[in-house]
């Protein structure tokens, strides 16, 4: 009788002594598994603007002579057909990159001899996405030509103006812009400064 008691006494004991490491545990209670890391990815964008683009353009031409010796005509108003080339770069919706534009028109002032033709720009032209459509706006460096005292004078100035543009397929867009050249040229000694503006309807293509 006493074995037996003596063996239940060392088994109660013995489970015991394996039981003591799983209280804290089970106190503790359930371990929280660790957090999930994701990693964000930003999305594409759902259409490509990057690449190289060309195109055809027909112009309004208006403008006048902001300063001069003597009166200060308006521009005839003429129409003008064009050509533009450039190269895009893309972040996200931003879209950016320079551009070569060139308009032939020949028209004459109101009342006067003189006459303006042609202008050539290089652009830095930066807008923004959405799809399919691009809002953009631009500033570059211009040349023009102003016929005054018996001989064409090479103008030199600024441009600016704002511009959509729209894909109507994947590689053809069409688009409207308007906009402003600030053109000046030293005629017979004195300083002769004019404004030539364009409403521009163009199609292009992006290769």
């Amino acid at each position: 009788m006493t074995s037996i008691t003596t063996l239940a006494t060392r088994v109660s004991a013995i489970a015991l002594a394996c039981s003591l490491p799983i209280v804290p545990a089970l106190a503790s209670g359930p371990v929280a598994p660790p957090p999930q890391v994701v990693d964000y990815v930003m999305p594409a964008p759902a259409f490509d603007w990057a690449g190289a683009y060309g195109g055809l353009s027909y112009s309004s031409v208006s403008g006048r002579v902001t300063q001069s010796p003597g009166a200060l005509p308006d521009l005839d108003s003429a129409n003008g057909w064009g050509v533009f080339a450039g190269y895009n770069w893309q972040r996200g919706n931003f879209v950016f990159g320079p551009e070569l534009s060139y308009i032939d028109f020949d028209t004459g002032y109101v009342g006067f001899p003189e006459r303006q033709r042609n202008a050539l720009e290089l652009r830095a032209r930066a807008g923004y996405a959405v799809n399919n459509v691009m809002f953009y706006g631009f500033v570059g460096a211009a040349r023009s030509e102003l016929f005054g005292l018996g001989v064409w004078n090479s103008q030199n100035g600024v441009s600016y103006g704002l511009g959509a543009q729209f894909h109507v397929r994947s590689n053809v867009f069409v688009g409207v812009e308007a906009a402003r050249r600030n053109m000046s040229a030293t005629i017979g000694g004195s300083n002769v400064e004019n404004d030539i503006d364009t409403i521009t309807l163009r199609i292009g293509y992006q290769f």
